[in-house]
């Protein structure tokens, strides 16, 4: 089974779901959104079984209601993932009463990119954050970190004092990918792999449209299977936020990354790899 790790929902109803932007990231909610509802349709026509919602912060922030909802409105088809602000200290007692009220809630995605124009926040290996991870590994949650480059150093740290945590990283953390294969920009990400284990690799649509603008796509995806192995990477389409070409193309994208593979690693990367870390989305 196909399984998206990555996607973006963003409700019609603005009453009940307002847009909470905090000004990172183009206006790719306003431009493209896309509801619940249309996403399973396009799963559906693409050959895609089940999906992950992931809380958009360039839309709503840390307001995560519409894809707790969403997720728990379609238990055979979606879990969602939250953010929440790991510098505020009630965070961890917000994720015990989100586990608590949402069936379909499986993770935390911490956010630390700010907008590019300012310093990046630094907060990813405070020990002031480490009551949020306890509570993940306590719940049986998985990790999600979207960051930049320059925070991989501070994910090692983190990494290595939660050995245990199953982690994800969104994007492969940007690696730089403009030179092209063998992909040096990559180096920093691909070392991570050797050295923690618990950490997983998301392939999104993102990765493989810059890899897609140098030579093809697939180097990418064998190159991060030298490091990570097939059942550490699992793709993601980044929809709506990618909507550069329609859903069913950035399915055939991902297909066409992975096709110089091995069929059982074929397999992992497009719904294997998912299905281990998010079981609640097995048939």
């Amino acid at each position: 089974m196909i399984v998206d790790t990555h996607t973006h929902v963003i409700a019609r109803d603005e009453a009940r779901y307002p847009l909470r932007p905090p000004g990172v990231g183009s206006a790719w909610y306003r431009d493209s959104p896309c509801t619940a509802d249309e996403l399973a349709e396009l799963n559906d026509d693409a050959g895609v079984g089940a999906a992950v919602l992931v809380q958009g912060f360039g839309a709503y922030g840390y307001d995560n209601s519409y894809a707790l909802d969403a997720a728990d409105a379609n238990p055979g088809r979606y879990v969602s993932v939250a953010i929440v602000d790991a510098e505020d200290p009630g965070s961890p007692g917000a994720v015990r009463e989100l586990a608590q009220r949402h069936p379909r809630f499986t993770g935390i995605r911490l956010f630390s990119i700010g907008a590019l124009e300012h310093r990046q926040p630094t907060w990813l290996d405070d020990p002031s954050t480490f009551a949020l991870w306890e509570v993940c590994g306590e719940l049986r949650l998985r990790v999600v970190v979207a960051c930049l480059p320059e925070h991989l150093p501070r994910l090692r740290r983190t990494l290595a004092r939660f050995p245990e945590e199953p982690v994800v990283l969104d994007h492969g953390g940007f690696p730089e990918l403009g030179s092209g294969p063998p992909y040096p920009g990559a180096d920093e990400l691909l070392s991570i792999a050797d050295d923690h284990p618990n950490l997983h690799c998301k392939v999104t649509s993102h990765l493989l449209e810059a890899a897609e603008a140098h030579g093809e796509p697939g180097d990418l995806v064998e190159r991060l299977v030298s490091a990570f192995g097939a059942s550490r990477l699992l793709w993601g389409s980044d929809w709506p936020q990618t909507h550069d070409r329609p859903y069913a193309q950035l399915v055939a994208l991902a297909h066409r990354a992975c096709a110089g593979l091995t069929a059982v690693d074929r397999a992992a990367v497009l719904g294997g790899t998912a299905l281990a870390l998010w079981p609640e989305l097995a048939p």
